[in-house]
């Protein structure tokens, strides 16, 4: 995402945001509180994606660390 910030007409700054995405290419431009509102919502999704990675990596280390204990059992039982 790209974004430009413009106060080219008085009294209306304006907020141009331009998006990629798998659907294809699109910009917009948005009011202060428009912008604001999507920053809010980027934000708290950004939030819970990182809250979902945080949560899977410490699943896969304690599956990892399952089947390293496993290893060891088998190898003392030789």
């Amino acid at each position: 995402m790209t974004y430009l910030i413009s106060a080219a007409v008085p009294g209306v700054p304006l907020v141009g945001v331009h998006v990629a995405g798998r659907a294809g290419n699109a910009w917009a431009e948005l009011s202060l509180p428009q912008a604001t509102e999507l920053a809010e919502q980027l934000r708290g999704l950004l939030t819970e994606a990182t809250e979902r990675d945080d949560a899977g990596q410490d699943h896969a280390e304690q599956d990892g660390a399952g089947q390293d204990r496993a290893g060891q059992q088998g190898s003392g039982d030789e």
